[in-house]
């Protein structure tokens, strides 16, 4: 079941990049900006990046002993009267192994989806400054 609104879709579709947030053992939290794919088929989250040193991104140590995220994509509609716009997004993550190539020039074949199990917007279709759109959740997440 895909969450998004047809509006939050084609926000997302026009947008670059978001913002990954992760913790790991210790539960303290790491965000970091990362570009992204939404398939608007199944509403799945695709992120994919470069290799690393030869070692696993921080988030991808983070997800593999707690794998749930969320991830943020916002922006300004106008400057300077400061007008947010953005979707807001939570679930559980799956880290893929091979794949990854696809998703980028140069990325590795490591990347990861998040399944949205919660999301929330604002400003994508409403007036300006408009309550933002209530969460949806899963039924039973």
């Amino acid at each position: 079941m895909v969450l998004f609104t047809e509006e939050e879709i084609e926000y997302l579709g026009r947008q670059h990049i978001g913002r990954l947030a992760t913790s790991g053992k210790t539960a303290l939290p790491h965000v970091v900006p990362t570009g992204f794919h939404v398939d608007a088929e199944t509403g799945n989250i695709k992120i994919g990046g470069h290799a690393y040193r030869g070692q696993d991104r921080l988030y991808i140590r983070h997800l593999k002993g707690n794998p749930q995220a969320a991830f943020v994509v916002d922006d300004l509609v106008t400057e300077p009267t400061w007008t947010p716009r953005g979707v807001s997004i939570k679930g559980p993550v799956t880290i893929h192994d091979t794949g990854g190539e696809a998703l980028g020039p140069g990325f590795g074949p490591r990347w990861i989806e998040i399944t949205p199990h919660w999301v929330s917007s604002w400003g994508i279709n409403e007036a300006v400054f408009a309550e933002p759109v209530p969460p949806r959740k899963l039924s039973g997440k």
